[in-house]
């Protein structure tokens, strides 16, 4: 085990001893150990155990067994828990309460996924357990009720703290962030990020990060405010509940936390549902929507919908181009001095938006995945060859293809300029995302994004070159500063951005386009708005896409 990570153990945290209450701890101490070894435990033993001196000891023990809390076995003398104590715990279920009403939908998790099922509850820097339903596997997680967990590190604490305020954040974790494994989050700034996330998608997963083998996820359970009141998950071990079955239980868990809150509060509304400060600028969804691009000359956004296919146009100049007829997917376009180009399969088209286009066949088995203009208006290309697995970038032009410069080995999303010393990649597969120096012929890796966070796979840059980066299956759009660190997470109500682009009469507005093809019914239920054009002001100017000159 690495020097500064910590294992698990509900040992690493003790309830505090109350001023002035020692002999009430003390009897408190009896009944845990008790409940933990039910006929183990007479009176030789639990004074090893405790400590307390014999007549002390005694007196605590018959005011126990005269309130029905303990009882003796009158064969053995060893302890057990009394029926009084059990009266008393069995009223915790019975009333109409939280742990009450949750009762049924937990018991039903737990059959419907074959794994434990738990409730818990915030207790000051800690998650409390209150509620649990087991596994019928042999193997399985097994964390005992009243167990109190840092809340950094698990689904329960990280779905709960997704949902206060920052100061609530800052308060909850000022003990400071444990490492218990090599996959804990332990930077508050990437933990903050990552909260972020999971607000916008509903629920979060605790990838290993305080057991290793062990995958739990979780959800909150919200009042009408939308204030978190508890957390429900499940757990279970990696091999069972593997990464992609997490995301499918995080659904289910929302509806099931969702049904747990209209029975406490009956108006109880989705907050993920409610599109807030997005505008929607589409009527009906693309089925994958692409390479947005801010044409300045006309105040309009234009984009694709890689798959009808079709080249659209929103905002001062509204146009549909259907491209039916090519009977292929568009992959990128760019704005050129009259009208757009774009990228099928291995060839570029050119469209001057009246009719006529021109098609420039391209070197077979090399795929022109992205297209950007760069400042002094020549076009850029990425280009993906499937049999190499490589990916080459460099300027393209009319009568000689691309000029490779640089070459990444597997496929390349998206690019951007970021001034004329350089551009960024991203990389989906490698979690990655480059800087390419145009004047070197260097690339270097700028950035590596946490899987957690979700998978780098389209860029925009701002007026100050930092490059904003679109998260597949993250939910969100962060930007990076000098250094190639989240500086701030911009929440999306859609689960896999695919183009991302600044525009506006400010520049300040964020555009971004999305995929609604490959995404469950359920995750369609909680992400409706997929596949429309979508835009957020962000408060920061970005760069306008340059127009080519052919």
């Amino acid at each position: 085990m690495p020097e500064n990570e910590l294992e698990w153990s509900p040992e690493l945290i003790h309830p505090k001893n109350v001023a002035g209450t020692a002999l009430l701890g003390k009897a408190c101490d009896i009944l845990e150990l008790i409940g933990r070894s039910p006929g183990l435990l007479d009176q030789m033993r639990l004074a090893e155990q405790t400590g307390i001196p014999r007549a002390t000891l005694y007196r605590i023990l018959a005011a126990l067994i005269s309130r029905g809390l303990i009882r003796a076995d009158p064969r053995t003398q060893a302890y057990t828990l009394g029926f009084n104590f059990l009266d008393l715990a069995q009223n915790a279920w019975s009333s109409s309460d939280l742990a009450s009403i949750a009762t049924v939908e937990l018991r039903r998790l737990r059959d419907l996924t074959g794994e434990t099922a738990y409730l818990a509850v915030q207790e000051g820097h800690h998650v409390l357990s209150l509620g649990r339903f087991e596994s019928a596997h042999s193997e399985r997680s097994n964390a005992r009720l009243g167990a109190l967990k840092p809340m950094h590190c698990t689904s329960q604490g990280k779905a709960i703290l997704a949902h206060l305020s920052d100061a609530q954040v800052e308060l909850a974790l000022r003990n400071g962030l444990g490492k218990f494994t090599d996959k804990t989050i332990c930077d508050p700034e990437q933990l903050k990020a990552h909260l972020t996330i999971v607000r916008a998608r509903g629920y979060a997963i605790d990838d290993e990060e305080i057991i290793l083998g062990t995958r739990c996820v979780g959800t909150a359970i919200l009042d009408p405010s939308g204030k978190p009141l508890a957390a429900i998950s499940v757990a279970g071990p990696t091999f069972r509940i593997t990464a992609e079955r997490a995301e499918r239980l995080g659904q289910e868990l929302v509806d099931v936390a969702k049904r747990i809150s209209s029975l406490l509060a009956p108006a109880i509304k989705s907050a993920r549902h409610d599109p807030g400060g997005y505008k929607v600028w589409t009527k009906s969804a693309a089925f994958i929507g692409g390479a947005p691009r801010w044409d300045a000359r006309a105040h309009t956004l234009v984009w694709a919908d890689l798959l009808a296919p079709a080249i659209r146009a929103e905002g001062g100049h509204p146009y549909v181009i259907s491209l039916q007829a090519l009977s292929e997917s568009i992959n990128s376009l760019c704005l050129v001095e009259r009208g757009v180009a774009f990228s099928v399969g291995n060839d570029i088209v050119i469209d001057n938006l009246s009719g006529n286009q021109e098609r420039i066949e391209g070197k077979p088995g090399l795929s022109f995945k992205v297209l950007r203009v760069c400042r002094d208006g020549e076009i850029w290309a990425a280009a993906y060859g499937a049999e190499p697995n490589l990916s080459r970038i460099g300027p393209w032009r009319r009568h000689s293809g691309i000029e490779p410069i640089f070459e990444i080995q597997g496929q390349v999303t998206d690019i951007a300029f970021a001034d004329d010393a350089g551009l960024f990649a991203t990389q989906p597969s490698r979690q990655c995302v480059y800087l390419l120096e145009r004047k070197t012929g260097r690339k270097r890796k700028f950035a590596d994004i946490p899987k957690v966070a979700g998978a780098p796979c389209t860029l925009a840059v701002d007026e100050h070159f930092n490059p904003w980066i679109g998260l597949s299956d993250g939910w969100s759009v962060i930007k990076l500063n000098d250094s190639g660190e989240i500086e701030r997470t911009v929440a999306l109500p859609i689960p896999r951005p695919t183009g991302i682009a600044f525009g506006g009469a400010s520049l300040s507005e964020l555009f971004v386009t999305s995929a609604r093809t490959g995404l469950s019914r359920e995750s369609l239920a909680n992400a409706p708005l997929s596949g429309h054009l979508l835009s957020i002001d962000v408060g920061e100017r970005g760069l306008a896409d340059p127009i080519a000159t052919l």
